[in-house]
């Protein structure tokens, strides 16, 4: 039988960044329903056993997810805090270090399996009150109507809503479906992801070397152990070279890893199946239509240079749900064009700050012109010795500041 249901809001896509959405607006007395195509999988976390996908957390995101509960549901040992963060030019010999103690913090933010992350906010969205989950459907078709939204469900029901959040990713259907355009950049590249164990302990240090064909990050993981000898790595590789590289058999694989990363860690003794995906920036002409609003990586996906993207998307979220409290308050409807832009002129030009900033990184970067070589390395030793001057950035990453 076609059951039909009515709340504020729908958030389509169960991810880190639609169950934050969706925890901190029930919370704040919106009735909210969410989508989710995939059904949640029970986790057990395994001593030394690591997931491949993993994103840098900043302060600013941890205090957030702290406050709606999310962060106390992480496995014990599971985030990994890291105080200090070495980036240096592979092509030359400019080096810069950032540390929490210039800024008198604990760390620079902590780095998390994504897994663990979406089985917490799933956990914590459960026991929200007002917020209802909908796993193992999608949302085959909907309508913007006058004063609501009409979605029919993969299994005939229906929900109405005042308004439509698309949460579902780089390649939303909701927002090619709504033909909102978008700027895309193809960088003929795609990241390996796999994690590696290393000789020496990484000690709470994240590392980034610039090679010439893009960033190495080596992110420092952990178990419940507290082991120190694993990380997770994002390489960069030209299109061309990243199957020769996946199909090398593994010492090989490690000894070009190695011989990338200068040694930095000792010795390279495993690594886990490695993967890869392509590296694409898109953002959205805008991200509101009637009754429609795009959040997360729907609205903007950026090179993971930086590993900034979930941070961005949790501010999104964490915007809109205050926009959508104070239309509650005012007895306003929270799908109206006025509540909505005010969403998008506050998250808008501050992703697209961003994101300029991860392309001008990449571009500078990535230039083996001799003059670019010396200018890099020359102003990134000279920043390194000017503390005072380092404070923006760190603060930029720990998300105390905007890009300007």
């Amino acid at each position: 039988m076609m059951t039909q249901t009515s709340h504020d809001l729908l958030i389509v896509g169960g991810g880190m960044v639609g169950l934050a959405l969706a925890i901190d607006c029930a919370r704040r007395g919106l009735s909210v329903i969410v989508v989710e195509q995939d059904l949640p999988e029970p986790e057990t976390a395994v001593a030394g056993v690591y997931s491949p996908r993993v994103s840098a957390i900043s302060r600013q995101s941890q205090d957030w997810l702290t406050s709606l509960g999310v962060w106390q549901h992480l496995p014990a040992g599971r985030a990994c805090a890291y105080q200090e963060m070495k980036v240096w030019d592979g092509q030359g010999q400019g080096r810069i270090g950032f540390h929490a103690d210039e800024v008198q913090a604990d760390d620079l933010g902590h780095i998390v399996e994504n897994r663990w992350l979406v089985s917490a906010l799933w956990h914590q969205a459960e026991h929200t009150p007002g917020l209802t989950l909908v796993a193992g459907r999608t949302v085959q078709h909907w309508d913007q109507q006058t004063h609501q939204v009409l979605a029919t469900l993969s299994d005939d029901s229906t929900v109405t809503a005042s308004v439509l959040a698309a949460c579902d990713g780089r390649f939303s259907k909701i927002r090619r479906d709504a033909g909102m355009a978008t700027r895309e950049w193809d960088y003929q590249q795609q990241a390996i992801v796999t994690t590696v164990r290393h000789q020496q302990p990484h000690r709470g240090v994240a590392h980034q070397v610039f090679l010439d064909t893009g960033p190495l990050a080596f992110l420092p993981l952990q178990d419940e152990t507290g082991d120190q000898q694993a990380s997770s790595i994002v390489w960069s590789v030209d299109n061309d070279a990243v199957h020769a590289l996946l199909d090398l058999p593994q010492a090989d694989f490690l000894m070009a890893l190695n011989r990338a990363f200068e040694h930095t860690l000792g010795d390279l003794t495993n690594c886990d199946p490695r993967f890869s995906f392509p590296l694409q920036q898109m953002h959205s002409k805008t991200y509101i239509a009637p009754r429609l609003v795009l959040v997360g990586d729907a609205a903007h996906a950026l090179h993971p240079l930086a590993g900034q993207g979930v941070n961005l998307g949790f501010q999104d979220a964490a915007t809109l749900a205050t926009e959508w409290q104070r239309a509650h308050r005012r007895g306003e409807d929270p799908g109206s064009e006025r509540t909505l832009r005010r969403y998008q002129r506050q998250r808008q030009g501050h992703n697209l700050a961003a994101m300029a900033a991860m392309e001008g990184f990449k571009r500078l970067f990535g230039s083996a012109h001799p003059l670019a070589v010396l200018s890099r390395n020359w102003g990134m030793s000279q920043l390194d010795r000017l503390p005072l001057a380092k404070r923006p950035l760190i603060s930029t990453a720990l998300g105390r500041a905007k890009p300007e």
